[in-house]
């Protein structure tokens, strides 16, 4: 009965150590990193004094891919990379007096390219600076104002779609 004890104990602690090792080799528990959430932003725009969104989508880059194959290549062609494409940025707020945005798309409009540099600034739940995307060469090609509807509730929408040649997450 004793050997039988012996043996039993000794799996146990073969199995045992192995697990304490790897969870001592590995991150600490509870370590993990907490994400940023999602609803906790300011956008900054060249020469616009009040700038606050409900929304912003669309940060985004998708590269062409090439393919390319010579004559004597087997059926697989190579795959390269082509042009870079950004956006477009997608900002939404509620409608105020405030006239900065519709101005400058009045601008673009009446033929003079108001090319403005942006900020994307993300913020933790004590309102400091986490992550900083800044976007280049932005100019609006498209405004919107929301639904207007009789019955409804909450504040009128209005959309502005801004074209982008670049970005950088600089933090």
């Amino acid at each position: 009965m004793k050997r039988k004890n012996l043996t039993i104990a000794l799996i146990i602690i073969v199995g045992i150590i192995p697990a304490a090792l790897t969870l001592q080799a590995g991150a600490p528990l509870g370590s993990r990193p907490e994400p940023f959430v999602k609803y906790r932003f300011i956008v900054e725009i060249d020469g616009i004094a009040e700038a606050s969104f409900l929304e912003v989508e669309g940060l985004n880059v998708t590269i062409d891919v090439i393919e390319y194959r010579e004559g004597a290549d087997p059926t697989a062609a190579m795959l390269i990379p082509g042009l870079p494409h950004y956006g477009p940025l997608v900002l939404r707020n509620g409608l105020t007096a405030n006239n900065e945005l519709l101005d400058w798309l009045e601008k673009i409009v009446e033929g003079d390219v108001d090319r403005r540099n942006l900020s994307i600034v993300i913020l933790n739940a004590g309102g400091n600076e986490v992550a900083r995307y800044n976007v280049w060469s932005a100019w609006p090609s498209s405004w919107r104002l929301g639904e207007l509807e009789s019955l409804g509730v909450g504040p009128i929408i209005e959309e502005l779609i801004i074209q982008y040649e670049g970005f950088e997450r600089v933090n």
